[in-house]
């Protein structure tokens, strides 16, 4: 990363610091969602189908897993969002110190790299309290890897609305994606879910969180999404800063 780069992403960073609402959702979210489900689910055992096999998991266990990747979705896409409508006035001053087109998305990619990270990190904190994954390292970059592409369709949402409006599509996006269409606890989904953003990222999660060994057409998968997904926000983040 050269010199112009690193100073476009610290200033990024500063950007994230000085905005409290985000700030306040990162310490609070986590918790609030992950650790809620772990307290109210019922101290059971409940079935579920996991890289085809039925198996019977604690109820606290698959929550904790399971909110993980919701709540990293949530935060993820927030940060796409405020990175995107707080980055136009900063990038219109990098233009003019000599930054060229290819120093501002990467300073942008990076700086949403950055948050994604430290939203994941936040996440999985807070679940590894309630449960040990089977696979600790496949587990974090599975949830990385929703976090990412999260991200960018939070960079893409932020580009098409105003921030009220695209804060409520990325609180319910992942509820709709995640929570409805990607629950193990659910026996049969219709064919078209496995092109939503997490299905899978969320089944190669799964099969980190209580499998020994993780699906490579799964985590191929995702990570094919998320880089089909990065050239596609790329895109829209060039045409809507109008970068010559």
């Amino acid at each position: 990363m050269n010199q112009r780069v690193s100073t476009a992403v610290r200033m990024g960073a500063r950007e994230f610091r000085r905005t409290p609402v985000l700030l306040a959702l990162l310490g609070f979210l986590p918790a609030y969602i992950i650790g809620v489900f772990v307290l109210l689910v019922p101290d059971t055992t409940a079935p579920v189908t996991i890289d085809g096999t039925r198996a019977s998991i604690p109820m606290t266990h698959f929550a904790a897993a399971f909110m993980t990747p919701v709540t990293v979705a949530i935060l993820s896409g927030i940060v796409g969002l405020f990175l995107i409508q707080s980055s136009e006035a900063a990038d219109d001053r990098l233009r003019l110190a000599g930054y060229s087109a290819v120093d501002l998305i990467v300073a942008r990619v990076g700086t949403l790299g950055l948050g994604t990270a430290l939203v994941t990190a936040v996440s999985v904190v807070v679940a590894v309290l309630a449960f040990t994954p089977e696979s600790l390292g496949l587990f974090v970059v599975t949830t990385m890897l929703i976090g990412v592409v999260y991200g960018i369709l939070g960079v893409i949402v932020g580009i098409g609305l105003d921030r009220l409006s695209g804060v409520y599509v990325l609180l319910f996006a992942p509820m709709v994606d995640i929570l409805m269409f990607q629950n193990p606890l659910a026996t049969d989904s219709p064919v078209w879910t496995a092109a939503l953003p997490s299905h899978f990222g969320t089944n190669a999660l799964f099969d980190a969180a209580f499998t020994t060994s993780v699906s490579t057409a799964d985590l191929v998968g995702a990570t094919g999404y998320t880089l089909a997904l990065l050239v596609v926000g790329i895109a829209a983040f060039y045409r809507a800063t109008d970068v010559s």
